[in-house]
């Protein structure tokens, strides 16, 4: 296909960023449009599985991320009144050894510094702060986006990264809105300092219990941990993950927890407490419409139970930029993404849905029967799906 081709991207997250850099490394010009004024994301963490990385690593993003990005060694399940080992397992280079990638740990704002970075002098690419997109439409032989103050502009082929609240798959697709889950979620970021004598040990922890789970782990050279903490709550609906939250909330909904649970929430800065009601979409029958096609959060809005959300958008990225690269049209092109990660996509976001039921349905314990283990991206072979050559 013709370099020629004028490829626009709506949305500058991660899978947004991911995408562009991908479409760049087979030739193509990218324009990107994000509605914020800057490139930015509320502080969190993010695993990037097995998966994802070796997507990051084809792109050439090893040595950029590398003071970013820590491997865990062990990972563990703890008893979430008494902090007991429920289950240990040693992960360091095990995880390169069997999935031929590694798994990192990496805070979110660092991430994207690394994507952007890699755009930004990059002559063929123009990213466009502050264009909030309103309307698309398809005529003749473009695609038109419309964003806020009255700005247009066209393009061949319009790929929309624009998030669970995506506006093109709304316009497009299916105007079925976001379901609330039935989850509300906090997250925080808390210095280790405040945390004297703190061992962070596992490196990845989760708590689960009735109804409640609480997972945390270390980023930027552990030197902060970050916690997700989610309850199986109907009363508060709010979409959107960067609502301030009290810090005496989430103390509350988890008091009882053990010592270590409690310690870190209890250390958690005000101005770093956020919660959100966890919402998804129902898999869609397809991804292409025309000229556009999904990609992201946009196409497969997912809960966190198995921490893929991320990842499988940063493999939506490598896989239609080969896509591309492999077709003489951007027809085939589409057709052949869509075919190659919808099925795909879809197992994952029923399976992280039915991990969440297995986590919060009942709390497990160190003296239960059987096999101890939860199922996982691993047991599922989600960590074992190579973008750079899955047949397109």
């Amino acid at each position: 296909m013709s370099s020629d081709i004028s490829i626009h991207i709506i949305g500058g997250g991660i899978a947004g960023l991911t995408t562009a850099i991908a479409l760049r490394k087979y030739g193509f010009p990218v324009v990107l449009f994000e509605q914020s004024g800057q490139f930015a994301d509320v502080g969190a963490g993010v695993t990037i599985g097995p998966n994802a990385s070796r997507v990051l690593i084809a792109l050439g993003l090893e040595e950029k991320l590398a003071p970013y990005a820590r491997t865990p060694r062990h990972a563990g399940v703890l008893h979430f009144r008494t902090g007991e080992n429920i289950s240990y397992a040693l992960r360091g280079d095990n995880y390169s050894a069997e999935f031929g990638s590694p798994f990192w740990h990496i805070h979110r704002a660092d991430l994207l510094k690394v994507l952007v970075d890699a755009l930004s002098d990059d002559a063929a690419v123009e990213l466009r702060l502050n264009h909030e997109v309103n309307h698309v439409a398809q005529s003749g032989d473009k695609v038109v986006s419309e964003f806020s103050g009255g700005v247009s502009a066209s393009c061949d082929v319009l790929i929309a990264c624009d998030g669970i609240k995506s506006v093109i798959r709304e316009t497009l697709f299916s105007n079925e809105p976001p379901a609330f889950t039935g989850y509300v979620a906090w997250r925080g970021l808390v210095d280790i300092d405040s945390l004297p004598g703190f061992e962070i040990d596992p490196d990845f922890a989760l708590y689960a219990g009735p109804g409640k789970m609480f997972a945390r782990y270390g980023v930027r050279n552990q030197s902060l941990i970050n916690y997700v903490a989610i309850a199986m709550k109907k009363d508060w609906q709010a979409e959107g993950w960067s609502v301030r939250s009290k810090v005496s909330e989430v103390a509350a909904e988890f008091a009882g927890w053990c010592e270590d649970v409690q310690k870190i929430i209890a250390a958690t800065p005000v101005d770093h407490c956020f919660k959100w009601a966890l919402h998804v979409r129902e898999p869609l029958s397809g991804w292409v419409k025309g000229r556009v096609a999904l990609s992201g959060d946009a196409a497969h809005p997912m809960t966190p139970f198995l921490g893929l959300g991320a990842g499988i958008g940063i493999e939506d990225g490598l896989v239609l930029a080969r896509a591309f690269s492999l077709s003489d049209d951007w027809r085939t092109a589409l057709a052949r993404y869509e075919k190659a990660r919808i099925e795909h996509a879809a197992f994952a976001q029923r399976e992280s849905a039915r991990q969440g039921l297995h986590l919060l349905g009942k709390k497990p314990a160190p003296d239960a029967g059987g096999d101890k283990r939860l199922y996982n991206e691993d047991t599922l072979g989600l960590y074992a799906y190579d973008a750079t050559s899955v047949e397109i």
